[in-house]
């Protein structure tokens, strides 16, 4: 009988003895966490893992320009679809001013001691290009390249993008011709293009009718210009400042209408179609291509 105690009571003791072995106590290590990508490619030597960056947009071959070469006929259409509503723009600013941009009479604060209006032309158009609410964040009364205008540079809407840009610029290759009144041999006063600087022009002054006037030209790259600031293109050299284009140059008329249009003109023929008061007729015939056409 003692005996079978006896072994009873060691079983109980084992028993007891395992259980505290097996139940973990609050000292107890706790395991180690699992490694993020980071440390564990530091441990293996691997390249960590990172976000993956949105990808670039690529641009479209047909969409590319090449300097001397012709432009496509895809292109042609998207950079037309933009001048025609660039245009649309101008001439329900038009319908309000009467004048292609806002007067020095009327708004001599948007204007500095040059002439020059202190952001360009493109913030001017943006109320009716459905913009409003970006063009109420400017002050136009300060210049294009204040505190307070600079960072809304960023925003340039896509209609002033020409269709090979980069998707981060903010810089546009649509520009306008500008330069001051000149007089002629009688003395009286000429406008060499439809901006002249402190006048903007209205349609009577457009003596060789808006039809034969260029508003706008699309230029090469190396033009391009940050869409907020102000400035022209230099009409006594009109070819030159068109930059490396392709071989064919788009075009906005004062009439609204578009064209495709030889580069390689003389200057005299560039700044026949600048200028609004020479009194010439253009042979468009002559000078219009299609797109893809080598000359």
């Amino acid at each position: 009988m003692e005996t079978r105690m006896y072994t009873q009571n060691r079983i109980l003791l084992m028993a007891l003895l395992m259980l505290a072995v097996t139940v973990p106590s609050g000292c107890q290590k706790q395991p180690a966490a699992t490694p993020t990508t980071e440390e564990a490619a530091t441990e293996t030597g691997a390249p960590a893992e990172t976000d993956a960056q949105p990808e670039e947009p690529k641009i479209a071959p047909e969409m590319m320009t090449k300097a001397g070469e012709p432009m496509t006929a895809e292109r042609f259409k998207a950079v037309g679809n933009q001048l025609k509503q660039i245009g649309l723009a101008f001439h329900n600013l038009y319908d309000k001013t009467l004048h292609f941009l806002p007067t020095q009479e009327e708004h001599p604060e948007y204007y500095d001691e040059n002439g020059r209006l202190k952001v360009s032309w493109r913030v001017h158009l943006l109320p009716y290009m459905d913009q409003k609410p970006l063009y109420d964040q400017f002050k136009l009364d300060e210049a294009w390249d204040s505190p307070h205008n600079a960072p809304l540079a960023k925003n340039m809407p896509d209609v002033f993008k020409s269709p090979d840009i980069p998707a981060d610029s903010n810089k546009s290759r649509f520009r306008v011709f500008d330069g001051k009144r000149e007089k002629d041999g009688e003395g009286d006063e000429k406008m060499t293009t439809l901006f002249p600087l402190g006048q903007p022009a209205s349609m009577r002054d457009a003596l060789d009718g808006t039809s034969n006037t260029i508003i706008v030209v699309e230029v090469g790259p190396d033009k391009a210009i940050k869409w907020t600031k102000p400035g022209g293109l230099n009409p006594t050299e009109p070819k030159a400042e068109l930059g490396e284009t392709a071989s064919q140059v788009a075009i906005l008329k004062g009439d609204g209408s578009i064209s495709l249009v030889k580069k390689d003109l003389e200057d005299a023929q560039w700044k026949e179609m600048i200028g609004p008061q020479d009194f010439t007729r253009i042979d468009w015939d002559a000078i219009e291509v299609k797109p893809g056409q080598k000359e």
